[in-house]
């Protein structure tokens, strides 16, 4: 109730991002009307209003190793303890934030890279909630050596690749327009040949967790590198936006996912 009634404020008061927000929908869907974006963009607002009160819960929840919250079907599980190390790639879908320590919390040694804050304090703060004893966080800038070294320790390698990454990526087919995604998981599966993991936590009715994998078909790849990499992010594209197509609600629409002529005169916040 908290977290819906903080999303509300936000959407009314506050509302951050909304024309972006706003844009990157009417990009995804071209046949809704104004009404149904922006009841979509309200829906949002209030979704992640529930994921950040939720986010403020983890210390209690590992505390309490209270691991009912996110249900994890058997065979995910199995995905794991048939592999020793690899990349859990997803996306800013449901709570992604508990995916780590969901899976640290079931003996499941993860390394969570995240983006740096600009104040150190809260940096901190934060990666402190994340953290579990099976459960690291690694910089963004701390270099492709430190992670590849983390999978080849059997850590699973955690990975956000849907933000813009402009010219350092490659171009990839999302909701029919093309977007640049990261290259980062693509290159370390080819470096060290380990399984890419795709997962999503996402938010059920009864305010719980569903939080699945399934392994990222990497077969009948291209032997050049640059262009097995751009596979690997289309396939791995492909499968996210039907993902969200199934749960548009819980996707975090606020980043300028695409080109930047689309943002063309709209505010920055």
């Amino acid at each position: 109730f908290f977290g819906r009634m903080l999303g509300s404020f936000f959407y009314y008061i506050i509302p951050l991002r909304k024309s972006v927000a706003l844009k990157n929908i009417s990009i995804a869907f071209p046949d809704q009307s104004k009404s149904e974006n922006n009841q979509l963009v309200k829906d949002c607002y209030c979704h992640f209003g529930m994921i950040l009160a939720d986010f403020f819960r983890l210390p209690k929840v590992k505390r309490e190793n209270d691991i009912a919250i996110v249900n994890i079907p058997s065979e995910s599980i199995e995905l794991f303890k048939q592999n020793q190390g690899g990349i859990i790639l997803t996306g800013h879908l449901g709570n992604w934030e508990y995916i780590g320590p969901s899976l640290s919390l079931r003996g499941i040694k993860c390394a969570g890279v995240a983006q740096i804050q600009h104040n150190s304090t809260s940096d901190r703060f934060f990666n402190e909630l994340r953290k579990t004893d099976l459960m690291r966080i690694i910089p963004m800038d701390a270099g492709s050596e430190v992670m590849i070294r983390s999978i080849r320790e059997g850590y699973y390698l955690g990975l956000i690749s849907d933000q813009n990454a402009g010219r350092k990526g490659t171009n990839a087919q999302f909701f029919n327009s093309m977007v640049s995604v990261p290259k980062g998981a693509a290159a370390f599966h080819l470096k060290t040949n380990s399984p890419i993991l795709l997962g999503f936590c996402i938010l059920s009715p009864d305010f719980t967790y569903h939080l699945s994998f399934k392994e990222l078909d990497v077969e009948g790849l291209p032997d050049n590198i640059n262009e097995a990499i751009v596979e690997i992010n289309q396939r791995y594209s492909k499968l996210l936006e039907e993902e969200i197509r199934k749960n548009p609600q819980q996707y975090f629409w606020f980043h300028r996912k695409w080109a930047k002529k689309n943002y063309k005169g709209l505010p920055r916040f």
